[in-house]
């Protein structure tokens, strides 16, 4: 299939599965480096390369929450969007704040605590902690969204990209913690996806290895250049949409290729378990490993794929569980229900 032709539902969703898998490695591999250089271990290029990709892993991980969540939030009534998808980001994010409360109690995390209070657990309310803040930001971006759904759609990335400079350049500010500047500064990124689906779409059914080429040089030619710009934060901004169109022009190449799409696909599919469990399975592995037993680069690599197949084993031990990874059968029966009722009464409306 040529990348003119409009491709069917199925591999639409295939590229997003890829594109989810790639930010999701990048975010372990981010935390992995994290963890060793707070522990000792020598991985300061490391440390510089991954700075460097901040533009890039978690733009392109809000780019495709915002075209996954875009359909719910114009169709749907308040109350059923929070049945269909708040109750189980609310609930997530309470769940594993609890069980990463109690994980530190007894696992060293080697961070300072202003930056992730693990020691008080009433904190993860206004401030979200290190590790869990997607999930708060998916909550705050949902219902802002849906808020704002029936402006002009100038209008809702006009105030999306303002509200994402106002943080990026330290205007608006709450607390010392880097994570509402990350919440803050993401924001123009799902909103463009919520708002720009169909434009994003479109631009993945014309990715060629010549768009690839363009958005990756443009990234990195941005990245060099940004330390020396002024307004650091609103091209900041700018920069994490180029580098969310590089990444979704990797993920649609990748996903022409069957091993690629199935391989990288299944972790795209799979990125709750990982994002949850990654940075409990790296203080506990960090605690246990001897400083510079491995050069800091290959543990750095090895962190990463050992820690993602963990995961993903546990999941598949304890995933059929229900209110681990989902909500409680009780309530996700009661949505159901909900939903259901929802949807009768908006039929027999019209």
């Amino acid at each position: 299939m040529t990348a003119e032709t409009s491709p069917a539902p199925a591999q639409r969703i295939a590229w997003i599965d890829v594109a989810r898998g790639i930010a999701i490695t990048l975010v372990v591999f981010h935390h992995s480096i994290q963890f060793l250089d707070a522990t000792g271990w020598q991985v300061d290029a490391l440390v510089q390369v991954t700075a460097m990709l901040s533009t890039f892993r978690m733009p392109l991980f809000f780019l495709v929450s915002g075209l996954l969540a875009s359909s719910a939030i114009a169709r749907l009534s308040f109350a059923s969007l929070f049945w269909k998808r708040l109750a189980l980001l609310v609930y997530l994010y309470a769940l594993w704040c609890v069980i990463w409360w109690a994980w530190f109690l007894f696992v060293p995390r080697p961070f300072d605590p202003q930056t992730s209070p693990v020691g008080d657990l009433a904190t993860a309310i206004y401030l979200p902690w290190s590790g869990l803040w997607f999930l708060y930001a998916l909550i705050l971006y949902t219902v802002a969204a849906w808020a704002l759904r029936r402006l002009p759609r100038l209008a809702q990335l006009g105030l999306a990209f303002a509200v994402a400079c106002l943080f990026a350049t330290g205007i608006v500010t709450v607390s010392s913690s880097y994570t509402w500047r990350s919440v803050g500064t993401y924001f123009a990124l799902f909103m463009t996806g919520v708002v720009c689906r169909q434009l994003v779409e479109a631009y993945a059914r014309r990715v060629t290895v010549w768009w690839l080429l363009g958005s990756g040089a443009v990234l990195a030619a941005g990245t060099v250049a940004l330390p020396s710009l002024p307004l650091q934060g609103v091209f900041r901004v700018a920069l994490c949409v180029v580098g969310a169109a590089f990444g979704v022009s990797i993920a649609v190449i990748l996903a022409r290729s069957s091993v690629a799409r199935r391989a990288v696909g299944a972790l795209g599919s799979r990125t709750l378990p990982i994002y949850v469990l990654n940075s409990l399975l790296l203080a506990l592995a960090v605690a246990l490993l001897p400083v510079e037993l491995l050069p800091g680069w290959l543990a750095a690599v090895l962190l990463t794929a050992v820690v993602i197949t963990l995961a993903l084993v546990i999941r598949r031990s304890v995933g059929s569980v229900s209110g681990i990874f989902t909500l409680p059968a009780p309530v996700q029966r009661f949505a159901a229900r909900r939903l259901q009722t929802d949807r009768l009464e908006t039929e027999r409306s019209r």
